[in-house]
């Protein structure tokens, strides 16, 4: 039988972003303390790294089908850690692998891009 999937994907206006970044607490409401450590260590592109995860968060809530702020699950019950080879991994909190789990979703996958003024996230759910 063949697997059913599920694709979602964001892009995020990078200039425009940046603007929220500097909003009050923004940064701490959104995104889990290891993306931030992640992100403010690129001093070149760490804007982009941001917009990039928020897209992973935004494209994760597309592919479920529920939004980013529903069923009682927030931008931080989902976070990106970069494996030792570069490669973004997702992240889940407990609460958000329940919900995966009610929806019979085995396996995830992430892919994220940024150039110039534009970052790309796509996410993968696989039942």
């Amino acid at each position: 039988m063949a697997k059913k999937i599920r694709i979602g994907i964001d892009l995020v206006n990078i200039p425009r972003f940046e603007k929220s970044l500097t909003v009050g607490n923004f940064i701490n409401k959104i995104f889990h303390s290891e993306e931030i450590a992640y992100c403010e260590s690129k001093r070149k592109n760490g804007n982009a790294s941001f917009a990039a995860r928020f897209a992973a968060k935004e494209a994760f809530s597309k592919a479920l089908g529920t939004g980013l702020y529903s069923q009682g699950v927030g931008p931080k019950d989902i976070w990106i850690i970069n494996a030792v080879n570069g490669r973004p991994v997702l992240h889940l909190s407990d609460k958000m692998k329940e919900i995966l789990k009610e929806q019979n979703i085995k396996d995830y996958d992430v892919s994220l891009s940024h150039h110039e003024d534009y970052a790309i996230a796509n996410v993968v759910l696989y039942s």
